[in-house]
């Protein structure tokens, strides 16, 4: 049994760190695309307003997709960890998780539509 847990444990590690490598990419992704958006701005372009909505769309969606993984990553470890503190650690974490993820996909629902 003692080696189950050490697997899910590993597992559980292993995903969140692809989470973490999602998030990464999107904020690397989000970054350069916004440095291009200034550049084209200072060189005289117009219209960055929406561009930058599409750019905060994008970027949701990348931190949505990371939160996810963060999230079943929690979800293995509340499964190995009985303390009560841990599991009560564990469930406050997923909480806010879940909450940023709704109120975050409710916003770029809103932005997608209004672009």
């Amino acid at each position: 049994m003692k080696e189950l847990y050490e697997v899910l444990e590993w597992i559980a590690e292993i995903i969140e760190v692809i989470g973490v490598i999602i998030l990464l990419i999107g904020f690397s992704r989000g970054f350069v695309k916004y440095l291009q958006l200034e550049l084209n701005r200072l060189k005289g372009g117009k219209g960055i307003f929406s561009a930058i909505q599409i750019l905060r769309c994008d970027i949701g969606l990348y931190i949505l997709l990371a939160l996810d993984f963060i999230i079943a990553s929690d979800i293995i470890s509340s499964l190995i960890h009985t303390n009560l503190e841990e599991l009560l650690n564990l469930g406050i974490i997923v909480i806010i998780r879940t909450v940023i993820g709704y109120f975050l996909g409710k916003e770029i629902d809103e932005i997608h539509q209004k672009t």
